[in-house]
């Protein structure tokens, strides 16, 4: 019998309430589930709890034999591998970013240095795509509008970012499910959009319906 398939969810949100890429993420998860109900779904939460920053004891330590690795930085590449395993582990993952300054949540930075320590994910230092045929899906809010033809166009660092890392350096198959104006109820200048947020965020909902579906039934074959 084959093994069920399992999603990883990566929250990096830092807000434990009021959060749109929770609540697009808990829609992503549920119809997820809804397909295949026997899976098992792996939570790990880098915007509540983050991981401590990368220091040098971490960072060195992927660079020493294992045979000659001192107890401290022995852990450490412990703490690495657990981190690693759920990658390697999953079928599906679920990367929960909002937009933060214009980038990434420091909690979800820190979690890929630490990832990075991993030596299967750098075999001989190199990049290989050791995760290729697995499958990504990020969900972004951003509290304005970064797309074609809008003032920030150009602004969003976050979404190539996450691309070079999921696509290039991981080698997984990328989807994006985008959230914009989430800070119009709240910003006095986004006000006038108000309506376009709103739409924004059921477009949301239906897309990670749509998208769990389909992520349920490709790890089905």
């Amino acid at each position: 019998m084959a093994p069920s398939p399992t999603l990883l969810r990566i929250d990096a949100s830092i807000r434990a309430t009021d959060s749109v890429t929770r609540e697009i993420a808990d829609t992503f998860e549920r119809h997820w589930c809804e397909t295949r109900p026997e899976a098992r779904v792996v939570r790990r939460d880098v915007g509540l709890s983050p991981p401590a920053y990368l220091s040098e004891l971490e960072h060195t330590a992927m660079f020493v034999p294992s045979e000659y690795r001192t107890p401290e930085q022995a852990a450490a590449q412990a703490e690495a591998a657990a981190l690693a395993d759920e990658l390697f582990a999953a079928d599906t993952v679920l990367l929960c970013a909002p937009l933060y300054n214009l980038g990434i949540p420091a909690g979800l930075k820190t979690w890929l240095d630490r990832i990075y320590t991993d030596i299967r994910l750098f075999p001989g230092f190199g990049i290989t795509r050791p995760l290729s045929g697995r499958r990504c899906v990020v969900v972004s809010a951003r509290g304005g509008a970064y797309g074609p033809g809008t003032p920030m166009d150009g602004w969003d660092y976050e979404e190539p970012y996450l691309r070079r890392h999921v696509v290039d350096i991981l080698g997984m198959e990328l989807s994006e499910i985008f959230v914009d104006l989430t800070l119009a109820h709240i910003n006095p200048k986004l006000a006038h959009l108000a309506d376009i947020a709103v739409q924004s965020r059921r477009a949301g909902h239906e897309v990670a319906e749509r998208m769990a579906h389909e992520h349920a039934e490709a790890a089905l074959a």
